[in-house]
């Protein structure tokens, strides 16, 4: 018996965590601090987002997907889809994007409740899991914005939960179709498909387990790129050109990977920059043929410059990782009275970032702690996805916008951990 019983380490897992209530008013906290800030904060879409709210308004008129006047594809279709089919029902409304946004990311909350339960079979982690998620400042900020990450992480963490779930082939092929919608989201999915599939068929490691599971990599991929193949149809049709999603891939290689990102990695490129120049981007016009003059001039600088490409790895990592609270940003371009209270905003951001570096922490320590102990391919699965993007990013260019996706994973290794440390000395302490 303690002196302190409320500092009983003992006290707060098993009668706060454990509380028959503790969901309920978790997932109320949740919804409700994020729908304060929809409703007193005004946000009005900015850079990307103004183009995928503008681009889903026409849309939901039109029905054609262009720029300028002549159709693109150089940003992935999936998100100003989903808002054009969104705005059809509604109208064209920030309002309406934002709380599609809130019920993606309350299904989130609940899809991580999950992931941790099948991963780590914990039920006070998986409980403090959504804890964390619910505190994450930088989480909640996103649902305000006209942004593919709400919608994105949602997909992921639900392929994720089915994945872990029972192995019936109904489970493969929706799984399979949702990594194919995914992939319309961000182009790149397509090359995590088989990886998530393959690590979730996986029992133990072996060779003959191995090349099994991959079986079904292979075919839950094909399913993904069935989904997929109308629009690359379209693409051909209207560009006479292969073009599987988007026809920004080339800007992204050449954006990381050029002298003006070695000079400074906080500008992924100037317009003046000599390589960009001789790819030629002309807006939406010659996107398809920029797209691969871009593509090659990337290639061709890392081949020229392989040390300043293995240079910029970890500036790129930095980039990715160092920074958090960029939902700031959101603010700062669309709020009418940001300035006025950009102190207020700018602590908020100060405490997600210390909040965030404590999670970098623990996952570092959480992590480690697994490899030496010996990761289940089940496990992998969240390990898989956070080295995806980080690959991605030190190959192509990093913005800490990019680790949205992954920070649940990062979340759930975190609340393992945390439960384990404090599970683990009383349970031999109440022993002895």
């Amino acid at each position: 018996m303690t002196v302190f019983p409320y500092l009983d380490l003992n006290l707060w897992p098993n009668k706060i965590l454990e509380h028959r209530f503790f969901l309920p008013v978790c997932f109320s906290i949740f919804l409700l601090s994020r729908l304060l800030l929809v409703a007193f904060i005004p946000v009005s879409p900015s850079a990307d987002a103004e183009w995928y709210f503008s681009c889903g308004a026409r849309l939901a008129e039109t029905g054609l997907y262009y720029e300028r006047g002549v159709p693109t594809a150089f940003w992935p279709v999936g998100y100003p889809a989903f808002l054009g089919g969104l705005f059809f029902i509604t109208g064209k409304s920030i309002l309406a994007a934002q709380l599609a946004n809130l019920v993606f990311s309350g299904c989130s909350f609940w899809l991580l409740y999950k992931y941790v339960l099948a991963t780590f079979r914990n039920n006070l982690a998986a409980r403090l899991s959504v804890l964390l998620l619910t505190i994450y400042p930088n989480n909640a900020v996103y649902v305000q914005a006209v942004l593919t990450e709400s919608l994105y992480t949602f997909l992921i963490l639900g392929v994720c939960v089915l994945l872990l779930s029972d192995k019936k082939p109904i489970k493969l092929v929706l799984t399979s179709l949702i990594l194919g919608l995914a992939t319309l989201l961000k182009t790149q999915t397509i090359m995590l498909t088989p990886i998530l599939i393959t690590l979730s068929f996986l029992n133990r490691w072996s060779f003959r387990e191995c090349i099994h599971a991959a079986t079904y990599g292979v075919f839950g991929t094909a399913l993904a790129l069935l989904v997929v193949m109308p629009w690359t149809w379209r693409n051909y049709t209207v560009f006479g050109e292969f073009v599987l999603v988007s026809t920004n891939g080339g800007q992204a290689l050449l954006a990381g990977n050029n002298d003006s990102v070695v000079n400074d990695y906080l500008h992924d490129y100037s317009l003046s920059d000599p390589l960009y120049l001789q790819a030629g981007y002309n807006g939406p016009f010659n996107q398809v043929q920029a797209d691969k003059r871009a593509r090659q001039l990337g290639k061709q600088w890392i081949l020229n410059n392989p040390s300043k490409f293995i240079a910029l790895i970890p500036k790129k990592f930095f980039r990715l990782w160092a920074i958090d609270g960029e939902g700031e940003w959101i603010y700062q371009a669309g709020t009418p009275w940001y300035d006025q209270h950009a102190t207020w905003f700018r602590l908020v951001r100060y405490a997600n970032q210390a909040y965030y570096y404590i999670l970098l922490a623990v996952f570092s320590l959480s992590a480690w702690n697994l490899l030496r102990g010996g990761l289940s391919p089940h496990q992998c699965l969240g390990l898989a996805i956070i080295a995806f993007f980080t690959f991605l990013c030190m190959v192509f260019s990093g913005q800490s916008r990019y680790h949205f996706p992954a920070m649940p994973f990062i979340i759930a290794f975190v609340s393992y951990e945390i439960i384990q440390r404090i599970t683990r000395p009383n349970a031999a302490h109440n022993n002895t």
